[in-house]
């Protein structure tokens, strides 16, 4: 699995403490990638600080709460004969990024 940096530099530069970071994406990846809202594990900012702090990487966060809860994606669409994967991507990340403008455009 690839994986990003737990800091991103363009918050950084921009002032925003990491855990306010991740709350902003958090929220942008749950309720589009899967529906949900915050209310998980993650609406603690210690619970946020804990995994920055352990090294954890956004995207293996959320791919934790995906496997745990047997999370199914509502952004894919149509059938296709092979099955599809729950879990976030890179790309799914650099998306949100720039989508909550944490991210300059390319």
């Amino acid at each position: 699995m690839n994986t990003l940096p737990v800091i991103i530099p363009q918050a950084a530069k921009q002032g925003l403490p990491p855990v306010t970071v991740w709350q902003m994406l958090l929220t942008r990846l749950l309720e589009q990638h899967y529906g949900l809202t915050l209310h998980t594990p993650f609406s603690d900012e210690a619970v946020i600080q804990e995994h920055i702090d352990a090294g954890i990487t956004l995207a293996n966060a959320i791919n934790f709460l995906v496997e745990k809860y047997e999370l199914v994606r509502i952004d894919h669409t149509g059938f296709t004969s092979q099955e599809q994967a729950p879990y976030l991507t890179v790309a799914d990340i650099l998306h949100a990024r720039r989508a909550c403008g944490l991210m300059n455009s390319l």
